[in-house]
């Protein structure tokens, strides 16, 4: 048994190769630091005087940023390449924000750095684009589930956040955790500039693009934009996505702070960094056993299971009663084996629903349209937080019950569309 699922995740690693195997492994080297800025961000900020309202705030001026930088994207991308974009905006937009962190004395550096931080979501047409073009579609489902075994690997090192916090304070640790990110960001920057190359596809875009003018170009965007939203399917899934990342910021911004926090969990500072730790070791069981699954079974069947069991998970996390540490663990167990399934779905299904021509813009809409949604996802959990801890989680819960749904619409759908040919 064991060593059919190891061969299962070998042809997961096989499925690596030029780019999507640089971007898996320098993924991989920096989900290690990443997580801990992740875990003890919010907790770091309210200890330099932001309110707990205001760190919702914050969420929303990233979001901000992030709507009008995804609507450049994919014209950045065409124009400067996928590579070139990749490599400079990460250096300008995560080594300048974790720098002002590092250093800061009030909540005016974490504002300056939110805004700037927002910007790189420029990229992620770009870094989608090099991560998937150029490798075959039916070996795409196995890149997106190697990227999340080793980027769920990297959380293992959760812990040793929690060591930090526990030895230096919250303050001193956040500071020390945050100028480890900005070293790994430039870091893994220069990696990529050397080791990467762009893509056929951004090649043949950028020397379409040449004299053409901006104004021209955005109007062909607009235009595949609307000719994308016409279809059912891609609508339905762009509204998923939509809600899916509502309730991603609002979880991830007040997860770590109700857990925490007197009014809600209570949990000890220091503990907080095992549920990374059992989340990483759960999810990388769950993608070692299930590597067949992911990589022969329909997106939308993977999508489904997912989402059910992700609101599994977050009833064990408002059900937690203050002081309790089992729900939590319950929480962070089964919400793992959901982002095991749901996330390689999301991305294999979302790559392949448009051309790799038009890739790139179509990936700068769709990102633009997630951002639009969860625009206000930060400063409305900040307030249904001020009123009532409980509140924007299970906001959440309602959210992801009504993507459910659309999910299960959109592949009654897909299977009634694939049954007819053969109905007569």
């Amino acid at each position: 048994m064991l060593l059919r699922q190891a061969r299962q995740m070998g042809r997961l690693f096989s499925s690596l190769e030029g780019n999507a195997r640089v971007i898996v492994v320098t993924e991989g080297v920096a989900a290690v630091s990443f997580q801990w800025y992740g875990s003890y961000m919010p907790l770091y900020m309210l200890a330099l005087g932001v309110s707990k309202a205001q760190v919702g705030m914050l969420a929303g001026a990233v979001v901000l940023t992030k709507t009008v930088s995804t609507l450049l994207g994919g014209y950045a991308a065409d124009r400067f390449g996928r590579k070139r974009m990749l490599v400079s905006v990460d250096i300008v937009c995560w080594g300048i924000p974790m720098l002002l962190y590092a250093v800061a004395q009030n909540p005016w550096y974490f504002v300056v750095g939110r805004l700037i931080n927002g910007c790189v979501y420029l990229v992620l047409p770009s870094f989608e684009c090099l991560f998937i073009e150029d490798v075959p579609v039916d070996r795409r489902a196995g890149v997106f589930g190697t990227l999340q075994f080793l980027t769920s690997g990297a959380r293992l090192l959760a812990p040793v956040a929690g060591g930090l916090v526990a030895w230096l304070g919250i303050v001193r640790a956040g500071r020390l955790i945050t100028a480890t990110c900005m070293v790994s960001s430039i870091t893994i920057a220069v990696v990529r500039h050397f080791t990467m190359r762009e893509t056929t596809m951004g090649q043949e875009r950028m020397g379409s693009t040449v004299g053409v003018p901006p104004r021209a170009l955005i109007q062909e965007y607009l235009g595949i934009a609307a000719a994308m939203v016409r279809g059912h399917g891609v609508r339905t899934f762009l509204l998923v996505r939509g809600l899916v990342a509502f309730v991603t910021t609002m979880w991830t911004t007040y997860a770590v702070i109700y857990l925490t926090d007197a009014q809600g969990v209570a949990l000890p500072k220091s503990l907080i960094s095992l549920l990374p730790l059992l989340s990483a070791l759960t999810t990388m069981a769950m993608l070692v056993l299930s590597a067949e699954r992911i990589r022969l079974t329909r997106a939308l069947d993977n999508l489904l299971l997912g989402q059910v069991l992700w609101l599994t998970a977050a009833v064990c996390f408002v059900a937690s009663p203050p002081g309790t540490l089992w729900y939590a663990v319950a929480w962070a167990v089964v919400g793992a084996v959901s982002t095991a399934l749901f996330a390689p779905a999301e991305r294999n299904y979302w790559a392949n629903v448009v051309s790799d021509r038009e890739r790139a813009q179509v990936f700068s809409a769709g990102f633009a349209f997630v951002s639009l949604v969860s625009l206000l996802a930060g400063p409305l959990a900040g307030a249904l937080y001020t009123y009532r801890p409980r509140s924007p989680f299970l906001l959440g819960i309602a959210l992801q019950v009504l993507a459910l749904g659309l999910l299960w619409s959109l592949r009654s759908r897909s299977v009634g569309a694939q049954a007819r040919p053969g109905a007569g």
